[in-house]
């Protein structure tokens, strides 16, 4: 083992026996029993250990019970009872005798980890926050997952002399959809006092669609060419006349939005549509075809859900330009940049309209009602919009073509309509501001899908034909 990897070792170590320190120095029990079932549940979670897909190493189930105590018991009963789970997970099954520094350094990682998102809890509690707990728990999961995988993920870099971020892909690429589904379970369980509607364990569903879809990807082979155009090539004439329509069709609600502009809040507006724009830069390419994916669909879905008809059509036709503008492969023809905003647009008004205005008598105030509807209509609008432009470049079936297109979009976009629907919720509760939290576990949704469709083609190259 080298310096480096010592020093950093004792270091992580040194830190976690002072978080460990000053938990136990202010240590009270208010409830014995409860903390007794929770330790034996925590240590007994953590010798449950999942071999995941893609991965050399093991998962283990101890990080439901660390989350859940973040909110339900003290620092010092959490981290007794993550300490126990650590060592129980180094000892037990395991192939060759852990060292002490081994186990110690478990410990310290558990610590650590704890201690912080314990920290951002308590200080967004004690600050009046606690109407925002699904945003909340967002937060501290997505802060749970990027210090726990950074302080491992350090260590391994040194002693294998890999880039930090080889070893991530290679250890928590797999992990994190499941981590996902077990933050949700934890999110969803009810606490004192309060209950969880049925509606919101719909969440879900789109979360396991994702891992299924996951573990296709590592039986995906095919040896169909990428679909759309050549760049700069003349579109045929039926696309042509398609494209004019879509674009003359875009400009009517974009005109009709700015005479008719209402703004009631201009820094949510502002906010909302700055994130927006940040979201549109970061695009997944999808295989097969020269389309692309990025988070800003739900901030739109969002703004659909909470501000008004002119707001999001002014957002789509942005986040639309922003996306066909930035960094392409090659440069856009002046068709791809017309169209991409204005089929947005079209997309965000029709799915305003249905949701807010023509059955907003039979959806009421139902936060799901609103979502379902506006995230059918978005995302079924845009993506047959998108396909029958390519079919009539192809000259391909409509259908093959659109299926294609929700083969590679749908699981993200309907995790993303989940995660839209928590900012919705938690904006209901009280304000805005908050409901920005949960933003940062899309991002590691991004990070995730992306890396994942990467390898998906890069093994599909390497492939015997």
């Amino acid at each position: 083992m080298g310096t480096a990897a010592k020093s950093y070792i004792y270091g992580v170590i040194a830190a976690g026996a002072c978080v460990f320190a000053v938990a136990l120095a202010n240590w009270s029990l208010p409830d014995p029993l409860m903390w007794a079932i929770y330790l034996l549940l925590a240590v007994s979670s953590s010798a449950v250990k999942l071999r995941l897909p893609g991965m050399d190493g093991t998962f283990s189930l101890s990080f439901l019970f660390l989350l859940y105590g973040v909110s339900h018991f003290s620092l010092a009963e959490v981290l007794v009872a993550g300490c126990a789970g650590a060592v129980a997970q180094s000892l037990l099954s395991a192939k060759k005798r852990p060292s002490l520094t081994q186990i110690l350094f478990n410990t310290a990682n558990v610590t650590v980890t704890v201690g912080v998102c314990y920290l951002i809890a308590r200080v967004w509690l004690a600050s009046g926050m606690a109407q925002y707990r699904p945003a909340l728990m967002a937060l501290v999961a997505c802060v749970y997952f990027i210090v726990n995988t950074v302080l491992v993920s350090g260590v391994l870099c040194l002693l294998e002399k890999k880039p930090l971020g080889e070893v991530c892909s290679q250890w928590y690429l797999w992990s994190f959809p499941y981590y996902l589904v077990g933050v949700t379970l934890v999110g969803l369980f009810p606490s004192p006092g309060r209950i969880a509607p049925g509606e919101a364990w719909l969440i879900l569903l789109p979360l396991v669609y994702l891992v299924h879809f996951f573990l296709g990807l590592l039986e995906w082979h095919t040896s169909s060419p990428a679909t759309g155009n050549q760049p700069n090539a003349r579109l045929p004439r039926a696309a042509r006349m398609y494209v004019a329509g879509a674009v003359t069709a875009g400009v009517v609600p974009l005109v009709w939005a700015a005479i008719g502009w209402q703004c009631q809040n201009p820094a949510r507006f502002i906010s909302y549509l700055g994130l927006a724009v940040v979201a549109s830069t970061l695009k997944i390419r999808l295989p097969l075809m020269h389309g692309t994916l990025t988070p800003a669909f739900v901030l739109l879905l969002a703004t659909i859900a909470q501000l008004s008809w002119t707001e999001a059509v002014v957002m789509a036709a942005v986040t639309g330009l922003v996306q066909v503008l930035w960094r392409t492969a090659q440069r856009p023809m002046l068709s791809q940049v017309l169209f991409s905003p204005a089929s947005l647009s079209l997309s965000a008004a029709f799915a305003y309209g249905l949701s807010r205005v023509a059955l907003v008598s039979w959806l009421g105030h139902s936060v799901l009602g609103v979502l379902v509807i506006s995230t059918l209509v978005l995302y079924g609008s845009n993506t047959l919009m998108v396909a029958t432009v390519l079919a009539l470049v192809e000259r391909k079936p409509l259908n093959s073509v659109w299926q294609l297109c929700c083969f590679w979009s749908l699981p993200y976009y309907l995790v993303g309509a989940a995660v839209a629907g928590i900012m919705i919720a938690t904006n209901r509760a009280s304000d805005w501001p908050p409901s920005l939290l949960v933003l940062p576990l899309m991002g590691l949704l991004y990070v995730s899908y992306r890396v994942q469709l990467r390898q998906a083609v890069e093994r599909n190259e390497q492939a015997p034909a």
